[in-house]
């Protein structure tokens, strides 16, 4: 190496695998790196450019700017954490209409799991994820029985005008029945009864799936 000790003007070094630098062979003062600090500090101004835009309310500026940083530092918890504020809009985006965030937020969420980092706010974010899952299930519920009880109507209907002998009204009836019912298979009412009838999950696990 070119480098020479600042303390002691040794010009030999080692690497020291536990601290994870260079250091003087004499007197083990640490070398170092002048591109390293410069990486540091490019990290530190992208981070610090990245959170003005998500203090902004830039959301889509702050992930562009964290997704380089998670590539090159991809156990620093809290560029996930930043990521994860800023697709969900700082935890104010509960519906996640947004295909692209959804897919940031359901990344990032995993890899804040596996890190073992799991704030109280994003627990709360979960449930109310989850809450609104189950109000969205409930009005689909709803707009089932709605279906179910105007091809109930249809078909009571159909029979008096059967018995009565107006064919064409028991036939529009009839017609109506077949309608209704293929109203409510399409809201899949059996897929419904069994997700409102599931216990309330994990909030640690990812909410976006």
């Amino acid at each position: 190496m070119d480098y020479i000790c600042s303390r002691c003007g040794c010009r030999s070094f080692h690497y020291n695998r536990s601290r994870m630098r260079m250091e003087c062979d004499s007197c083990g003062t640490p070398v170092y790196d002048q591109q390293h600090d410069q990486q540091l500090m490019q990290y530190d101004r992208t981070y610090s450019q990245a959170m003005d835009h998500l203090a902004a309310g830039n959301w889509e500026q702050a992930i562009n700017l964290l997704r380089p940083l998670m590539n090159q530092y991809p156990t620093e918890k809290k560029l996930y954490l930043a990521a994860l504020r800023a697709a969900t809009r700082d935890f104010s985006d509960i519906g996640m209409e947004n295909t692209a965030n959804r897919a940031i937020a359901s990344e990032t969420w995993r890899k804040l799991k596996r890190l073992n980092v799991m704030t109280g706010e994003m627990l709360r974010y979960s449930r109310r994820r989850y809450d609104k899952h189950r109000e969205e299930l409930g009005k689909q519920r709803t707009t089932i029985l709605t279906w179910i009880f105007a091809a109930a109507a249809c078909s009571l209907l159909a029979g008096m005008f059967l018995c009565a002998e107006c064919y064409l009204l028991s036939m529009l009836c009839a017609a109506g029945l077949v309608g209704c019912l293929y109203k409510a298979v399409c809201f899949q009412p059996v897929t419904v009864l069994k997700k409102l009838m599931n216990t309330a999950p994990d909030y640690q696990d990812d909410p976006f799936t």
